[in-house]
Parts: structure tokens; sequence; C-alpha cells
């Protein structure tokens, strides 16, 4: 199962599959994206790719490429722009399963504090998407109706609380230990 999945992107580009993907904002968005990233994470773990693991001092390095990757794809304008560019749909591609691969190996080497303040600072950018999403009177994504961008914005939301939860839960684990006075 493992192998299929850091095999997904390859499945994900024959063109049915495709258009009936990236065919709802919603899937594009809440299916597409986290099963490129998911891609990119188990096919590093599968490998044991450990990329440009001296430059990635506490797994800032795959947090950082993850936090951008997200911010970016957020943006309606890039979202329409993989839709109508082939260049700026393999761009997409690329991108998240990327981050997904650098993710992993910073994943297991960061300390949980630092993945609690990753995890909720991209809980935060999802909420606010969601709302945008969700408030907006006009469409943000000229490619797909208003419906399509209420019913994401409700799931980005619900991602968001999702990983707020994660991040409580990790926050719960993180223990300060008093230090030793001299």
């Amino acid at each position: 199962m493992k192998r299929l999945i850091a095999l997904l992107p390859l499945l994900l580009l024959w063109p049915a599959l495709r258009q009936a993907m990236e065919s709802s904002m919603a899937l594009h968005m809440l299916v597409q994206f986290p099963l490129l990233m998911a891609s990119g994470w188990l096919a590093a773990r599968l490998t044991g790719l450990a990329p440009l693991r001296r430059l990635d001092a506490h797994g800032l390095l795959g947090l950082t490429a993850a936090a951008c990757v997200a911010a970016f794809w957020m943006i309606p304008a890039a979202l329409d722009l993989s839709l109508l560019s082939p260049v700026a749909n393999v761009a997409k591609y690329v991108s998240w399963w990327l981050a997904g691969a650098l993710l992993a190996p910073s994943w297991a080497q960061m300390r949980v504090e630092l993945a609690a303040f990753f995890l909720g600072n991209v809980a935060w950018m999802l909420a606010t998407v969601g709302l945008l999403f969700r408030e907006a009177e006009a469409r943000l994504c000229v490619n797909y109706l208003i419906d399509e961008q209420l019913v994401t914005g409700n799931g980005l939301l619900l991602f968001a609380v999702m990983l707020l939860l994660l991040t409580m839960r990790l926050a719960a684990a993180f223990r300060i230990e008093p230090s030793a006075s001299p």
C-alpha cells in the first residue's frame, strides 16, 4: 500500500483521473494536495532519502519548504494557473511531492515544540484561507463556482481544526524540565 501511495503522482497524471480530481475545487485542494505530499513523504521513507541532512538543522528545511508550498498553492491565482498551464501543473505536482519528501526526514529529527509551532501555524493559515473562501462574496478562483469555494472553505476549516487538535496533543506531550540551579 505504501509503495502504491508513493507512486500516486504518476497515477494522478492519467488525464481522466487528473481531470476528475481537478474538476472540483474541494477534491483539488483537500484530496490531491495531501495525496501528493503523502506520496513524497512515503517515497522518502521507503527509500531512506535524507536530502540535505547537513542543512536541515532541527528539521527546519522540511518545515519551511512545506509551509511555503502550502502557502503558495492556497493563493487562488496559483490554483487557477495550475489548471490553465501544463508547466504550472507540473510545478504543483513536483512542489507538493518534494515538500512531502523533505518533510519526512525533517519530521523525524525535530523537537516536539517545533512540530507544535509548525502545525499551529499551518492550522492558522488553513483556517484563514478557509474563512476567506467561505466569506468572500465573489469567486476567488475563476475556474470554480462559488458553491465549490464554499465547500472548499468548510473543508479547509475542518483540516485546520484537525491540525489544531494534533498541535494541542503535541503541546501536551511537551514538558519543560526544570534546570538545576548552581
